[in-house]
């Protein structure tokens, strides 16, 4: 994008006032005007269209990360379920152990 400073628009202001004229300066910022605003309603129009657009191909995706997300909840859930339990008789077990090598030892 070229660098347009206050002297540039000047020089461009001055230009315009020569080539339009006095009379039909108004005529003319009014069309510069109206083109303007078409090319905003155009570019917004766009822009709608396009978020319309990427909405509709993301909405599969969105699916499937919920389902992931309430997959992944569900077996975090039970995992730690499952950690709940053996902890609670992991002391148990691990007390039990060397008596069972004891035990094996003896029959050798």
């Amino acid at each position: 994008m070229p660098d347009i400073g206050l002297l540039e628009l000047l020089v461009i202001g001055i230009l315009l006032f020569v080539v339009v004229g006095p009379e039909r300066m108004p005529e003319f910022f009014g069309q510069i005007g109206r083109w303007a605003r078409h090319a905003r309603n155009w570019w917004s129009k766009m822009q709608g269209e396009i978020s319309h657009e990427v909405g509709q191909s993301a909405a599969p995706f969105k699916d499937i990360a919920e389902e992931m997300h309430e997959n992944y909840s569900g077996l975090k859930h039970d995992v730690e379920k499952s950690v709940h339990k053996l902890a609670e008789i992991g002391d148990d077990p691990v007390e039990t152990a060397p008596d069972a090598d004891k035990e094996h030892n003896r029959h050798e």
